[in-house]
């Protein structure tokens, strides 16, 4: 019992220590604490990352049908259903027709019963826009009468646009969703592409890799101070274990408060998040809820985590106490250890690609351990350049010598001062050399291709087999600002057995034949076979498809492919040989007349439209053009017109500004524990501050040098962070995307000026302090 008093006595000297009397480093311990409490809060929304993919997929489930083309089932559907996925200027409306197939069908997540043909029930966001005074081409699109509300547990987010519509017409084999006995049966695992997957797990390291390392910078502040208070406690009788009891209690109440504090952000960021429409609109805040294991790890590690930091940092006061009261040299350090963890870094990046890909978590593991490792190296290499610039700079101005005298006996606070800065800046320049090569690829690709100034129109056929290509083109005809509008139809077949062979065919009137294809002569009735049709590619990898008069194909159908309903066979008529000019009739091997294609059913095509439209042409002419489409068509899926710069330029811009904003906000956080790590190291040395000022030492000279103690370790940083950083990025890309790295110069000048700006705003700051430390009162005793 008389241990655990002494351990108790001990923790509370330390306590003691850090809040106990009026001398106590206030300014330190608010930092500690803010600084802990912002790490916390950033690892308490990460932990919550998977409670919100959870929770998205248990909304989505119980709304979610099968596609018809994947179904197994031979048994009859209980629900059919068909997209229904329109836009409306800038919004994206999610959207389903459903036809109920039994009395008893399931319904979907939020509905209370099935609409009736004519009849809509929307989300409330939707129907808040449907009320809109501007919404009048977007309320005769979706014309049906609104009975009621989806539930919230049939939406995604509260500010979801979403919609189902009831309907008539769907069969087995013409509906493109269908559930057997309940919602939610199947779903397709959704995909991102490589260099987007890539920069996703990179910026997961970057984000949470500062958060860490600032975490831990943020408990040795002041370390210095620290150590010879510790020590001088060494020297009068303290026992090694007793100083390291108290040092732990002098950690916790900054990391304990830092605990509290994060938790205290994160719960009022998530209030204040869940008040907020434009949050609403994309999250569920109540998924905002940090993994109950991940909470318990962050609430206790983080504590743990500085505790064992102040006590590594410790050692060199607990054993030789006397060198650290009086301040003596550094250690020396050694290089080849600290390169140990860049080598480590390249070499796991190198053996992903030994990786099983089928198992993407090992790789993600893998590949965010390496990033991890490389981004660190940063740090742990600053304090050995700074301790080699410090020993091998010889004269220069006071200033300078100043500078890098101080700089050589506390190296490893100045650069625990930046690490963080470090970190961020080598990561956030890896992330731009992705996104700089994602952005050259697609620039290339838009290069290659020509700007489509038409509005573009892909749908399916009217499922009850009546003609809705022609109304479509006489209405949109029409429309005020349309010059011209041209279509065809476009159907699949495909050949019997085990192993069947597809044939694409184009059926088009024969002025729209003539733009596709050489033809000199064409007559309604008419059937031409392309190049492609005749056996024959461009394409020095593929021989083509030989297809002759006579042969018979399959119509496709879903029922035929899925469900094993009855086939239509379709017999190929005379053939005349044409040459193909168009881009659009790449894989084209048929192309037939009205006349030649019968025996095609009409709900069996897909249909193509081109509208070109006027330079003048006012901007609610597309949803004029969609509300023809869905009035006539099915499925109707309307772009605009498409130029050299896409949305994926959008994306990218949106990422790189993030990134930006991201690094200033790094930089301003850091900016405040460098402000007080200046502010620190101009208190601990008033003294001798003030026997310069005594002395004639004019102020510019000792400004300069605290100005100079702030810009070498962050340009230090700069000349280690930019070549790991430009390396880390082509690393990746040479190693995983198999391509050649582009780099960004622009946006690394752009962050290091960010840097630059934080080192003037600190000197500006600790001005004052510097002019109190140099006056006469420095040289009183107390």
């Amino acid at each position: 019992m008389s241990r655990l008093r002494t351990w108790a006595a001990d923790l509370i000297l330390g306590v003691r220590l850090a809040i106990g009397d009026r001398h106590s480093p206030w300014g330190r311990l608010a930092l500690m604490t803010v600084g802990v409490g912002i790490g916390v809060a950033v690892l308490l929304a990460s932990a919550s990352m998977p409670a919100w993919m959870d929770g998205r997929d248990a909304r989505i489930a119980p709304r979610n049908m099968q596609a018809a083309s994947s179904a197994q089932s031979h048994t009859p559907a209980a629900v059919l259903g068909i997209d229904a996925t329109t836009s409306f200027h800038d919004k994206r409306i999610e959207g389903r027709k459903l036809q109920p197939q039994r009395p008893d069908a399931p319904l979907p997540a939020g509905l209370h019963r099935y609409p009736a043909p004519g009849e809509l029930v929307v989300s409330p966001a939707l129907q808040a826009l449907l009320e809109e005074p501007g919404s009048e081409l977007l309320r005769q699109r979706l014309d049906g009468r609104i009975v009621d509300q989806i539930g919230p547990e049939g939406l995604l987010v509260p500010g979801e646009l979403y919609y189902y519509a009831g309907t008539t017409g769907l069969t087995e084999w013409n509906a493109t969703h269908r559930v057997d006995d309940h919602f939610g049966e199947a779903r397709e695992p959704g995909s991102l592409p490589q260099d987007a997957w890539l920069m996703w797990v990179m910026g997961v390291s970057v984000l949470l890799l500062p958060v860490v390392v600032f975490v831990v910078s943020t408990a040795r502040l002041a370390e210095a101070a620290r150590q010879r208070r510790l020590a001088a406690l060494r020297l009068v009788g303290a026992s090694a274990w007793q100083v390291r009891r108290i040092a732990s209690g002098e950690s916790l109440v900054g990391s304990v408060a830092g605990v509290v504090a994060g938790w205290a952000m994160f719960l009022s960021a998530r209030a204040i998040a869940g008040s907020m429409d434009v949050v609403t609109e994309l999250i569920t805040v109540t998924d905002i809820t940090p993994v109950w294991w991940m909470a318990v790890l962050i609430t206790l590690g983080v504590p743990v985590v500085t505790v064992l930091v102040s006590l590594a940092s410790l050692r060199g006061a607990v054993r030789e106490p006397l060198r650290w009261v009086r301040q003596g040299l550094p250690v020396r350090r050694r290089l080849w250890v600290r390169c140990v963890p860049l080598v480590a870094g390249v070499a796991g990046v190198l053996a992903t690609r030994a990786m099983p890909w089928n198992d993407q978590d090992i790789v993600v593991y893998g590949l965010v351990g390496s990033i991890s490792l490389i981004l660190v190296s940063v740090p742990l290499l600053l304090p050995w350049t700074l301790d080699a610039l410090a020993q091998r700079s010889r004269g220069g101005p006071v200033a300078w010598q100043l500078a890098l005298r101080r700089l050589h006996f506390t190296s490893g606070t100045a650069a625990r001062s930046v690490s963080a800065i470090a970190v961020v800046v080598t990561g956030v320049i890896g992330l731009q050399t992705l996104i700089a090569t994602s952005e050259q690829s697609a620039a290339e690709s838009r290069s290659k291709a020509v700007a489509q100034p038409n509005i573009t129109v892909t749908a399916t056929e009217d499922l009850q087999g009546r003609d809705g290509l022609t109304p479509s083109l006489a209405e949109i005809r029409s429309i005020p600002g349309v010059r011209a509008v041209s279509g065809d139809h476009s159907v699949d077949l495909r050949s019997g057995g085990t192993d069947p062979r597809w044939l694409s065919v184009k059926i088009a009137d024969c002025a729209t034949i003539a733009r596709l294809a050489q033809v000199d002569d064409c007559a309604d009735g008419a059937a031409y076979r392309t190049d492609q049709g005749r056996g024959q590619s461009a394409d020095v990898d593929s021989s083509g498809l030989r297809v002759d008069e006579g042969d018979l194909w399959e119509i496709y159908t879903r029922g035929t492919i899925a469900n094993g309903a009855g086939t239509v066979a379709w017999q190929v008529p005379p053939l005349q040989d044409v040459g193909a000019t168009a881009d659009r009739m790449m894989g084209t091997e048929l192309l037939l007349t009205p006349a030649a294609a019968t025996g095609i059913p009409m709900e069996t095509r897909s249909v193509e439209l081109d509208v070109e439209v006027d330079d003048d042409a006012p901007p609610e002419l597309i949803e004029s053009v969609r509300n023809v489409v869905a009035a006539n068509l099915t499925a109707g899926s309307v772009e605009p017109p498409r130029t050299n710069q896409d949305n994926s330029d959008e994306q990218i811009r949106a990422i790189k500004y993030a990134l930006l904003l991201g690094a200033l906000v790094t930089f301003s956080l850091i900016g405040c524990s460098l402000l007080v790590t200046a502010i620190e190291q101009i208190q601990e040395r008033t003294r001798p501050m003030a026997v310069l000022g005594a002395v004639g030492a004019r102020r510019s000279t000792l400004v300069w040098s605290a100005f100079l103690q702030n810009a070498v370790p962050m340009l230090l940083t700069a000349v280690l962070a930019v070549p790991v950083g430009l390396g880390l990025g082509a690393l990746l890309i040479v190693t995983l995307l198999e391509t050649f790295p582009v780099f960004d110069f622009v946006g690394i000048g752009a962050v290091l000026s960010f840097a630059a700006v934080s080192v003037l705003v600190v000197t500006a700051l600790t001005a004052p302090a510097l002019s109190r430390a140099m006056s006469s009162e420095g040289l009183h005793t107390e």
